[in-house]
C-alpha cells in the first residue's frame, strides 16, 4: 500500500507511482509485514523506492529472476537430502522398497519427446507397450498419461489428468486404465475425481487471500476489529474448510488402498495441483517412510517438482496477466501440520522446519520451488547453476538446523495413521501466519517451551543411554537447571522467527537449539538483544 498526503491506495503490479510516498505498507506472500516511513526522506525518495519495488519484486520474464544472476560457484551434492527423481535410479528405489512387482519404468518420455509437463523417467504398468503411451497421451491434457507413485503388493495409487474437453469418447482412457487394472487383478481400480471433490486452485487462493487480510492487519484500530470476530472471519475464509476436503479425501483413499486392496486412480484437470496435495497426503497417512525429513524431501520432489507442479505460476514468481497464483503447497504444508499435532511422535521434523520450507519457496535463488516442470528446469540449468533448497546449510548452520528435528519423533512409529479431519479438530498454524504481529506473540511462553523442555529431555536421555551403554562414560548434563530456566524466560512464543528470541550470548547446546553464532541477515534466525 502506498499512503499518500490524504489517501491510502493498494498499488498495482507492473504500474508505477507519480505522486508523493509517504509510506509503503508491504504484505509479503509469507504474510510478513514491512512498513517504511519517509516523513524525513528527501521528496522523491519514497516514490523511487516505490517503484523499484513494483518492479524488481514483478519480473515479467523467468530469465529475470535473481537465480539467473548468481555467479558463485556451487557444486554440492544433494543426493543424501533427497532423491530428485530425474533418474530411473530413483524410481526403481521406490518400486523395490513398495514391492510392485507388475509395474516398470518407461523411458517413453525420453528428451521430454511426449509432453514437456513430466520427467524423462516415469512408472507404468509393465503391459503397457511405449507406443501406446505415446497414441494415448495426445488425448489427456498436458499430453500425460497414467503414472504409478506408489503401492503396495496388491494395489496401487496412480495420478492421472484428465481428457482433452474436445474429446466426447475415453477410449484411451479406458486402455490404460486397463492396463492399471492388470497390475492389480483382483479389483476393479477405483477413480477419483478431484476436480469435484476438491477445492479449485481459484478457490484455494481466494481462501488464502481472505485468510492473509486476517492475519496482516495494517492498523491496530484493524486489528482490534478483526479480533472481536476472529473465528467468524476465519471460517468465512474457507481456509480450514479447505484443509479438512483435503485431509478427508486422503483418508478415505488410503482406507481404499489398505484396507480394500484396490488401485486408487487420482484424476484432475491437468494433475498438476489437487493430485499433488491429495496423493502426497495419502503417502504420509500410509508410508513411515515419507515421515522422516529426508523421505519428506523427497516427496515433495517426487509429488511436486518431478510431476510438474507450476511452481512458478501458482507461486506467482512472475508477473502475467494470464496466470492465475493459487498457493496450493501452503495447503498441503498447513495440512502436514495438522497431522503433526495430532501424531506428534510420528513425523522426524518440526513445525519450525515446514515454516521454513514456505519461506524457502519464495526465495528465487534456490531452483526447487522455481519452475513450472523438470523440463523448463533442464533447459535453465544449461544457462546458469541450480541450487537445491535441500541444501539447508546455504542458509543455515548446523545448529540451526538442529530447529527442523522433532524431539518426540520415535522411530518406530511406523502405523498407519488416521486423523481427524473435522473443522473442529483443526486449529490454526499460528507459527506460520501469526507470527509477524507483535500483538499476539506471548513473552516467555507458548509452544516453543514446550518444545525446548522437550528438546532439553530428549538430550538427557541420550546421554543417559551412554551412560549405560559405557561403562567408562564420563559425560555430564550440559546446563544446570538454572541456566535451563534462564533460556525459557528468554524464549517468546514464536521463537525462533520471534523479535525478540533468547539472544545471541544465551549459547543453547548444539544438539538443541542455536549456537552462539549470530545469523546472516537473510536468515530466520535473526537474535535479537534486550
Amino acid at each position: 500500500y502506498q499512503i499518500g498526503d490524504k489517501s491510502k491506495k493498494k498499488l498495482v503490479p507492473g504500474q508505477s507511482v507519480s505522486n508523493k510516498v509517504k509510506e509503503l505498507f508491504i504484505v509479503c506472500k509469507n504474510m510478513r509485514v514491512l512498513s517504511f516511513g519517509f516523513k524525513d526522506a528527501d521528496k522523491d525518495n519514497g516514490r523511487q523506492i516505490a517503484n523499484g519495488l513494483l518492479h524488481h519484486a514483478y519480473p515479467k520474464r523467468h530469465p529475470l529472476l535473481f537465480m539467473y544472476d548468481i555467479k558463485e560457484p556451487y557444486n554440492k551434492p544433494i543426493t543424501k537430502e533427497a532423491r530428485l527423481y530425474v533418474t530411473a535410479e530413483d524410481w526403481r528405489k521406490d518400486l523395490t522398497r513398495c514391492k510392485a512387482k507388475k509395474w516398470r519404468i518407461s523411458d517413453v518420455n525420453k528428451n521430454f519427446s511426449v509432453t514437456l509437463h513430466m520427467p524423462e523417467y516415469l512408472v507404468v504398468p509393465e503391459t503397457i507397450t511405449n507406443s501406446q503411451i505415446s497414441t494415448a497421451a495426445r488425448d489427456f491434457r498436458n499430453e500425460g498419461f497414467p503414472v504409478w507413485v506408489w503401492g503396495t503388493e496388491h494395489a496401487a495409487l496412480v495420478r492421472m489428468p484428465d481428457l482433452l474437453p474436445s474429446l466426447t469418447d475415453r477410449v484411451q482412457e479406458n486402455i490404460l486404465i486397463t492396463q492399471v487394472h492388470k497390475s492389480h487383478p483382483r479389483t476393479q481400480p477405483i477413480i477419483v475425481d478431484l476436480s469435484r471433490d476438491c477445492p479449485t486452485p481459484k478457490e484455494v487462493q481466494s481462501s488464502y487471500s481472505k485468510l492473509k487480510n486476517l492475519c496482516t492487519p495494517d492498523s491496530v484500530r484493524v486489528y482490534k476489529a478483526q479480533d472481536f470476530k476472529f473465528y467468524g472471519l476465519l471460517d468465512q475464509s474457507k481456509w480450514l474448510h479447505h484443509i479438512s476436503m483435503c485431509l478427508s479425501k486422503a483418508v478415505e483413499c488410503a482406507k481404499v488402498l489398505v484396507d480394500d486392496t484396490t488401485t486408487v486412480i487420482l484424476q484432475e484437470d491437468k494433475g498438476e495441483d489437487m493430485n499433488c496435495v491429495v496423493s502426497s497426503l495419502i503417502q504420509l497417512l500410509l508410508d513411515h517412510h515419507w515421515r522422516t525429513r529426508k523421505g519428506f524431501q523427497s516427496l515433495i520432489q517426487k509429488e511436486w517438482v518431478a510431476l510438474g507442479h507450476p511452481f512458478a505460476f501458482r507461486l506467482g514468481h512472475i508477473l502475467d496477466p494470464d496466470i492465475e497464483p493459487s498457493f496450493l503447497f501452503l495447503l498441503f504444508l498447513d495440512c502436514v501440520w495438522q497431522m503433526l499435532q495430532q501424531f506428534p511422535t510420528a513425523f522426524q521434523f518440526s513445525e519450525t522446519y515446514l515454516t521454513t520450507i514456505w519461506d524457502s519457496s519464495h526465495i528465487t535463488i534456490f531452483e526447487t520451488f522455481l519452475f513450472n516442470s523438470e523440463h523448463s528446469r533442464f533447459l535453465a540449468g544449461k544457462q546458469s547453476t541450480l541450487r537445491s533448497v535441500w541444501n539447508w546449510s546455504e542458509q543455515f548452520s548446523e545448529s540451526d538446523i538442529t530447529l527442523f528435528d522433532n524431539p518426540l519423533y520415535e522411530r518406530s512409529n511406523k502405523e498407519r495413521l488416521i486423523p481427524s479431519t473435522g473443522i473442529s479438530c483443526l486449529d490454526v498454524w499460528r507459527q506460520c501466519y501469526f507470527r509477524w504481529i507483535p500483538d499476539l506473540e506471548i513473552r516467555n511462553g507458548g509452544r516453543p517451551q514446550i518444545d525446548i523442555c522437550n528438546r532439553f529431555l530428549s538430550e538427557e536421555l541420550e546421554l543417559l543411554r551412554h551412560k549405560l551403554a559405557t561403562s567408562n562414560f564420563n559425560g555430564a548434563i550440559n546446563k544446570t537447571k538454572e541456566e535451563k530456566l534462564q533460556i525459557l524466560r528468554r524464549v517468546n512464543s514464536f521463537y525462533p522467527f520471534s523479535h525478540n528470541c533468547a539472544s545471541a550470548d544465551q549459547q543453547l547446546n548444539n544438539q538443541l537449539l542455536l549456537s552462539s553464532d549470530a545469523l546472516e541477515t537473510q536468515s530466520i534466525y535473526n537474535l535479537a538483544t534486550d
